[in-house]
């Protein structure tokens, strides 16, 4: 995400006909109205060899069928935007094989999906199409969970810190998305200390009041430093003693969007999200938005 109010990529987002992917074009209207973004929806038709036989017994009937259901999707999504942000300028575009594959190797200034909770079963289908969208993708991905409106000005953004690269660029784009759409905003670091093996907060040798007490320093006055950029953002900060995924599940109940940092692209590290990030996009019970 750039800084500008006056963005030159635009927003993608993926349309399959669901309602999550409903929600997520809505979801973008409104925010690419508050930025000045363009919007493109795709659509993509599975490739001639996912047809197997059919594509020889009904002439290509299948898949012409499957490309009028996708402009209709495509269509629709564009209307219902436009009755939300008459102004935003989007196109449609239908593309041949996997979503994941074009989102993945899109230039664009913000990639969003339609998502919800995941079970066992959901996890078979999420894993091959949004966490390959989510790992490899060039730019941030926000997968959208609930309805299509903007982000809840009642409800705060929460972005997890640990100091690192990667939390301190999600700290960055969250104070960013906090300041565009008027949403407060909560820094959370937890720490498991004491969920070292042998320890515990009845460990003697440790004074624990004090530890806590350096950890909320040190994060309040990480935060400070960027917030700066953002005074107007309303911003608080936890730092509490628990693994960063209990923490931050726990927080997505009251959250309008979670936001983390991920490592980004690479031979390897591209083929693997952190177990923080993964378990977030899977089981979080709001929007959750993956900084690179």
């Amino acid at each position: 995400m750039s800084n500008s109010t006056d963005r030159v990529l635009p927003i993608l987002v993926g349309i399959d006909g669901s309602t999550e992917a409903d929600a997520a074009a809505l979801w973008a209207a409104t925010y690419a109205a508050k930025t000045h973004a363009s919007v493109r929806l795709i659509h993509a038709v599975p490739e001639g060899d996912w047809y197997g036989s059919a594509a020889f017994v009904d002439g290509g009937a299948l898949e012409r069928d499957l490309r009028m259901i996708g402009r209709k999707h495509l269509t629709r999504a564009a209307g219902a935007m436009h009755d939300v942000a008459p102004d935003v300028s989007v196109d449609i575009v239908s593309v041949d094989g996997t979503i994941a594959s074009y989102l993945s190797n899109a230039d664009a200034e913000l990639i969003v999906l339609g998502s919800r909770k995941s079970s066992a079963l959901r996890d078979l289908t999420l894993g091959s199409n949004t966490l390959r969208v989510v790992t490899h993708a060039r730019c941030p991905v926000l997968l959208v969970r609930g309805g299509g409106e903007s982000v809840d000005p009642a409800r705060p953004i929460v972005v997890g810190v640990d100091g690192s690269e990667q939390s301190d660029r999600a700290l960055s784009g969250a104070l960013e998305f906090a300041h565009t759409v008027g949403a407060p905003m909560v820094a959370a670091n937890y720490w498991g200390f004491a969920a070292q093996p042998g320890l515990g907060t009845g460990f003697e040798e440790i004074d624990w009041v004090s530890v806590r007490a350096h950890e909320k320093h040190w994060l309040d006055a990480h935060v400070e430093k960027m917030h700066e950029k953002y005074p107007e953002v309303a911003l608080s900060t936890v730092s509490a003693q628990s693994s960063p995924t209990r923490g931050l599940r726990a927080m997505s109940a009251s959250a309008s969007m979670l936001v983390v940092g991920s490592r980004g692209r690479g031979a390897l590290r591209g083929t693997i999200l952190g177990s923080v990030s993964q378990n977030l996009v899977h089981h979080a019970d709001c929007s959750v938005l993956i900084v690179r």
